[in-house]
């Protein structure tokens, strides 16, 4: 049966299944498995916030300390609303990205870190200064952004941290006094937990740039192992087929220059066969190479061709040369792409119809539809072949086809989207691949 795809992306059905519940109320437009997947970190800013407003709260009351004056605390619930507004901004920011750091850029995302670090300032001047509690807020900015976005930009968050904490903290007028032992002690741990942070990151991005690179070089070694299957099974069977009929058909004109009982049509014979045998191997290297070669992802072979241009081009020599008629809809989709999903684009499309080509048995056409759904582009390659059973290829048999789905599927989830193949024995070979497409 058909695999899911992963719960990191909607599913590949006609369209983004809505999300149900509060969260569809409150944000409204986005499917429910990306904000199911984003909310796992956004709920803990949330829980933070709410925590807040119920620290407020309680100390207007008098509970936990000396109660709060009355300007201070409907000035604390002002800031506690402008900090909840700012993180439903940024969350709604955040979905329509369709994630965090550098992979989904946001050019107005300082202006929420800014908001955020002045509203904890604001905050922790209203609540008691270098008495108030909510001081630890700062930590949690501080690893999260370390965490999800760009060093420089974490960079720049530690420093305005430090900055807030000592806004709104610091008594004026400044009179030396033991809050400044409380202070330096909240910047050293602040600077602490920055630094800690930052190497981790450090630390997980060079295993991720290793994980990346052996995955690169192990899809190198499949690629080349099949390569020499392919040699091995496919000319160099003929290829030696060829040297043990050539040997037969000296030996056979040597009887006839000796005399011997050689049929006189025997060495011709054999030479044509000979002959129709190394055709047959050059075509299949020829066939080999055409298949193998990578398409353009910028058009420069098409003298400065559009991706759409080139992707067009590229399924019409595809069809000629394999005689399956293949037809394109919507490719002007690509050339909005940005560049990893263009590239993933064009391989899935590649590796798709060479095995809908190579392996789809009684195939009188293919289809290759791209389409638009919010932030995400469906691309889906179809042909109305003899299919095949996705579990015989799970469960190990792929013949030839299963290292191209293998690297398919990697290709769609390397760049944040998902791939779902759809088929059965008899009812053809679908390949949907979800690619991000940021607006």
């Amino acid at each position: 049966m058909p695999s899911e795809p992963p719960a990191s992306v909607p599913p590949p059905a006609d369209g983004p299944a809505p999300a149900r519940g509060l969260l569809a109320r409150l944000l409204p437009g986005h499917d429910a498995p990306t904000v199911r997947s984003l909310w796992q970190i956004n709920g803990v800013y949330w829980f933070v916030v709410l925590y807040c407003g119920v620290w407020i709260l309680l100390r207007s009351r008098g509970v936990g300390g000396p109660d709060l004056a009355p300007v201070s605390q409907a000035a604390a619930a002002c800031v506690f609303v402008l900090a909840a507004a700012n993180l439903y901004l940024r969350t709604k920011s955040v979905l329509r990205r369709g994630g965090y750091g550098e992979g989904h850029p946001d050019r107005f995302g300082w202006l929420f870190t800014v908001l955020d670090l002045s509203t904890v300032a604001t905050a922790l001047r209203l609540t008691g200064g270098i008495e108030s509690g909510l001081w630890p807020v700062l930590f949690v900015i501080v690893v999260a952004e370390t965490v999800l976005e760009k060093p420089r930009e974490a960079a720049l968050v530690q420093s305005g941290a430090a900055l807030a904490l000592a806004l709104g903290t610091v008594p004026f007028p400044i009179v030396p006094g033991p809050w400044m032992l409380e202070m330096a002690t909240r910047l050293v741990f602040l600077l602490a937990v920055s630094i800690v942070t930052r190497r981790l990151r450090e630390n997980a991005d060079g295993e991720k740039a290793q994980v990346a690179a052996l995955r690169a070089e192990l899809a190198l070694s499949e690629e080349r192992s099949k390569l020499s299957r392919e040699v091995h099974d496919g000319v160099g069977n003929a290829l030696a087929a060829s040297v043990l009929r050539l040997e037969v058909t000296a030996r056979a004109l040597e009887k006839q220059r000796s005399g011997g009982t050689a049929a006189d049509g025997d060495a011709p014979a054999l030479l044509r066969d000979e002959a129709q045998c190394l055709r047959e191997a050059m075509n299949s290297v020829r066939d080999w190479t055409f298949f193998k070669k990578p398409w353009s992802a910028d058009g420069g072979g098409d003298g400065g061709a559009s991706p759409s241009a080139r992707l067009a081009a590229e399924v019409e020599r595809l069809s000629r040369r394999t005689g399956l008629p293949i037809t394109v809809q919507g490719a002007e989709a690509v050339d909005a792409l940005p560049a990893p999903s263009r590239l993933a684009l064009l391989r899935i499309v590649q590796e798709a119809l060479t095995n809908a080509a190579k392996y789809a048995q009684g195939a009188t056409r293919a289809e290759v539809t791209l389409q638009r759904e919010g932030r995400w582009l469906v691309v889906r390659v179809a042909d109305d072949g003899c299919g095949f059973d996705p579990g015989a290829l799970s469960g190990g048999d792929s013949g030839g086809a299963g290292l191209g789905l293998s690297s398919m599927r990697e290709r769609a989830e390397g760049i944040g989207g998902a791939l779902h193949i759809d088929a059965a024995p008899g009812a053809g070979v679908a390949v949907t691949a979800r690619l991000p497409a940021p607006p």
